[in-house]
């Protein structure tokens, strides 16, 4: 769709730092023939000063139009 993610993350807490990114490239959903959106969700991997330390699971919403409920 073109439209532009902020897919790629970094989460501070106290001393704790994590970078969030994609696990895969293109997990954008295209759904306007039910819900009238597109959005992005689909797994990503956290890591800790370059080293992965776990996975996770991120949605988006609002950025390809605003969301109307």
């Amino acid at each position: 769709s073109g439209t532009k993610y902020p897919v790629a993350w970094r989460v501070k807490a106290g001393t704790l730092t994590l970078d969030i990114e994609p696990l895969m490239d293109d997990q954008e959903n295209d759904a306007r023939a039910t819900t009238r959106t597109i959005y992005w969700e689909g797994a990503v991997r956290a890591f800790r000063d370059g080293q992965p330390v776990g996975r996770g699971y991120l949605e988006l919403t609002g950025y390809w139009r605003r969301l109307r409920l």
